[in-house]
């Protein structure tokens, strides 16, 4: 048998061949770790922005009283709860505080007051 002889232009084609995997599969673990980067950066922000909308309804009713101002802030802010994405108990109770009219129930408070502590969490 003869034994097999490599030229220059066949090591060169490996070398090559070689370089080019090796960048291909750089690329794809670099834009791997970037993609997950991104997408993590994007759920902090969103996470952020609840908390936010969270605080901005949950303050008019921390201090115990709603009066039609406070009521006004707070109904105004319903639609946005509903797309914000937060926890049902949280919807739900600032529904009942938002659809009780002048006079706003004491429950209806307190319920709001404990989901707002709960989804701040």
């Amino acid at each position: 048998m003869e034994a097999m002889r490599l030229t220059r232009s066949t090591l060169g084609a490996f070398a090559a061949a070689a370089l080019l995997l090796l960048t291909v599969s750089g690329c794809t673990a670099i834009a791997g770790t970037a993609s997950s980067a991104a997408s993590s950066a994007a759920g902090q922000l969103a996470e952020g922005a609840k908390k936010e909308l969270i605080k901005a309804v949950c303050a008019p009713v921390r201090d115990g009283s709603i009066n039609a101002e406070d009521l006004k802030v707070v109904s105004s802010m319903v639609d946005a709860v509903r797309e914000g994405g937060l926890p049902k108990e949280f919807i739900s109770a600032l529904d009942d505080v938002a659809g009780s009219g002048d006079k706003v129930p004491a429950q209806a408070q307190a319920r709001l007051v404990s989901a707002c502590d709960n989804a701040l969490i």
